[in-house]
């Protein structure tokens, strides 16, 4: 009888075979971690626009209100003008 041969890989192609896999997964990681970044920066960018863009309402109410204010209180200074005569 004749040893058979088993379809094994040498030692030294199994390594290079676990090497590969290994860069190939690091390379998937690193390409997932750029594509994290990069939502991560959109997702940072449309907050602050958004944040932004609640910050200049709030001036806008803010003015507003100032100027009723002030109309109010010109108003009132008229009425005790009238209510003195």
């Amino acid at each position: 009888m004749q040893p058979t041969e088993t379809s094994q890989p040498a030692p030294s192609d199994q390594g290079r075979r676990l090497k590969d896999q290994l860069s190939e997964s690091m390379s998937f990681s690193s390409q997932m971690k750029k594509e994290d970044d990069e939502l991560s920066m959109k997702a940072l960018s449309a907050f602050k626009a958004k944040e932004e863009e609640i910050e200049k309402k709030k001036m806008e109410i803010r003015e507003r209100v100032q100027a009723q204010l002030g109309r109010v209180e010109d108003e009132s200074k008229r009425l005790a003008m009238i209510r003195e005569v």
